[in-house]
């Protein structure tokens, strides 16, 4: 199908589905909203889009940064564009908001389908914030792995705790850390372990406790990411691959 944008009457409708699903509804998504030429419009550059089943946030990404370099705008404007992300979590809804086996669906804050660019929200859109991480920040294939790798109606804690700080998702030393030590590529996939948990030693909480300490003394932006791994305390030594050193700080 065309890519296409919703005008603001088609927005407007898009949002009082969400609310219907909000309020108990099991109604059907709008499906004839995205041709409708009194809801959505042409986009330039003529982007043809697939429907296609995507396995994981990282797989749209990729598909997003490859379809949609033929548009005019530069991909941080695409970023922007409300309109575009809000008509494309549409298009794409049976997969940022499937229905239970009951025909239900739970879509969440307004902002998973519709997004609020900048802070503190605008990674929050599934479909937008997976673009950003990818191809906006330009972490590609291998840096986005750990942020993206869940299905596309989940934004996992990585994503959610990562691209929300300014000074992490925006810094190549703290991405290769967080790789470093919480991916397992030999699996393609985070490793097994208390990473979440926020009182556990080495957890993903605690390396951003301990990161934004560090940023005090060292400029983090000029370090490689096994520059900051070397910088962690004993307790991140549980996570590295047996290639990877981590000397104990005391």
């Amino acid at each position: 199908m065309e890519l296409r944008k919703f005008t603001d009457k088609g927005l407007e409708r898009f949002r009082a589905y969400l609310h219907e699903l909000g309020g108990g509804a099991a109604s059907e998504p709008p499906q004839g909203l995205l041709a409708d030429p009194e809801c959505a419009k042409p986009v330039g550059g003529r982007v043809q889009l697939e429907r296609t089943a995507f396995d994981s946030r990282l797989a749209l990404a990729r598909y997003l940064d490859r379809t949609l370099e033929d548009l005019p705008e530069r991909p941080d404007a695409l970023a922007g564009d409300v309109h575009l992300w809000s008509w494309m979590s549409l298009f794409y809804f049976d997969q940022v908001c499937p229905a239970n086996d009951k025909g239900r669906r739970r879509p969440g804050r307004d902002y998973r389908h519709i997004p609020e660019p900048g802070y503190p929200h605008g990674h929050r859109h599934l479909l937008m914030g997976a673009y950003l991480v990818y191809t906006v920040y330009e972490w590609g294939e291998e840096l986005s792995k750990l942020l993206l790798h869940s299905v596309l109606s989940v934004e996992n804690h990585f994503h959610h705790e990562i691209a929300t700080r300014q000074s992490f998702i925006t810094n190549r030393g703290v991405m290769e850390a967080l790789h470093l030590l919480y991916f397992d590529d030999a699996r393609n996939r985070p490793k097994r372990g208390p990473i979440m948990n926020r009182r556990a030693p080495g957890s993903l909480y605690r390396f951003i406790d301990v990161v934004q300490q560090l940023d005090v003394t060292y400029d983090l932006y000029s370090m490689s990411g096994h520059e900051i791994v070397g910088l962690l305390p004993a307790e991140f030594a549980l996570w590295p691959d047996k290639q990877l050193r981590i000397q104990a700080k005391v």
